[in-house]
Formats: structure tokens, sequence, C-alpha cells
């Protein structure tokens, strides 16, 4: 049955991301001081963000929220030579923050690529939803180790904060840069991009 097939490649496929992010914060816990490297390899950009993205619809729809994806990637783009896995970390981490701070609303990714210098394609996304938000003073800290902010004793499962610090970091490594955006009950608004390096043929 390609209904059922397709329910189990999913399963498959969040059971695999939960065991890489439980992964990543038991080697952050072991070592807080652990340099975060980039691993390269080669990889078809279109590809890699559909396998990244199709599960999060369930997650979301299981906490009745709706889950919306704008991308203009291209099956025909070059392949890249950059890491997946930390793309995939990135998403993962930014999509549980706006799953789990937003109830019964919205979540909207958009993802944009462009060819940029230095043979490379960047790649541009915004992650916004319309849940609690985020207090202003506390935007000025969202990037810091463990930072939750005062809205976290209304959020069940907050997690330990690890979020946020370990995705500029990442976002860094890729010669890229994330601002956050955000009014309190209205929305939130993470934006990132990201340089990845075209493979040499």
């Amino acid at each position: 049955d390609i209904e059922i097939k397709e329910s189990l490649k999913t399963i498959e496929d969040t059971s695999q991301s939960l065991s890489m992010l439980a992964n990543q914060i038991l080697d952050y816990s072991k070592n807080e001081n652990k340099k975060i490297t980039i691993n390269p390899k080669s990889f078809q950009l279109k590809t890699e963000l559909d396998k990244i993205v199709k599960p999060l619809h369930q997650v979301a729809s299981n906490n009745g929220n709706t889950l919306q994806i704008q991308s203009n990637v291209e099956t025909k783009l070059p392949s890249v030579y950059s890491d997946a896995t930390k793309i995939q970390q990135l998403f993962y981490n930014l999509f549980a923050n706006a799953n789990k701070f937003t109830q019964d609303g919205l979540i909207n990714i958009s993802i944009r690529s462009t060819y940029s210098i230095n043979n490379s394609i960047k790649l541009e996304v915004e992650v916004k939803d319309n849940g609690v938000g985020i207090d202003e003073v506390d935007l000025k800290n969202i990037f810091e180790e463990f930072e939750q902010g005062a809205i976290s004793e209304n959020v069940k499962n907050l997690g330990v904060g690890l979020g946020l610090n370990l995705c500029k970091e990442i976002v860094e490594l890729f010669n890229g840069e994330i601002e956050v955006t955000s009014q309190k009950n209205v929305e939130t608004i993470v934006r990132f991009y990201l340089m990845l390096l075209i493979e040499k043929q």
C-alpha cells in the first residue's frame, strides 16, 4: 500500500532525525568546549531539503499546527559540497522551536537559493510562526547558552535552551548570519542564510 509505505518512510526519517538531535545534545553536554566542525560531502540540495522538511508536516499537525513551505530550490541546481547533517540540525532546531511555542497556529518555512560569487550557492531560509512570541527584553539574549526567556513557564517540554545558541554556531560555520525578530503574542521570525560551495566538476 503506497500510503502505508509513505507513512513508514516518514516515521523512519523522523526517528533518524530524533536520534541525531539526541546525540547532538549528548555530545554537547559531555564537552561544552568541543568545537563544532563542518564535515562536507557531496549532495543534491533539493533532494536533501525535501527529505528534511517532509516529516515536519506530521510533527506540526500533532501540535494542531499547519505547516506551509515555499521553495524555489530546483533539482537542476548543481550538487553542493557541504555538511547536510548540520543543515538538517538547523532546520529541526528552528522548526522545533516554532512548533513548541505555537498551538493550533501556522508555521511558514520559506527557502530561497541564489547563485553567489566564489562558486557558491546562497541558501536563504525564513521560519515564521504566529505563536506566543518573544519578549523584547529576551530577544537581546536569545543566542546565549541556556537562554529560555520569561515565557518559558507557560510552555511544556521546553528543553534545555541549547537550540538557538547551537544554530548560531552552525550558521557561522557556513559563513552565514542569523537573526530573530518577534512580537509577543503575534509572531516570531527567524531568518538565516548559508553559503554552500558548489561541487567541482
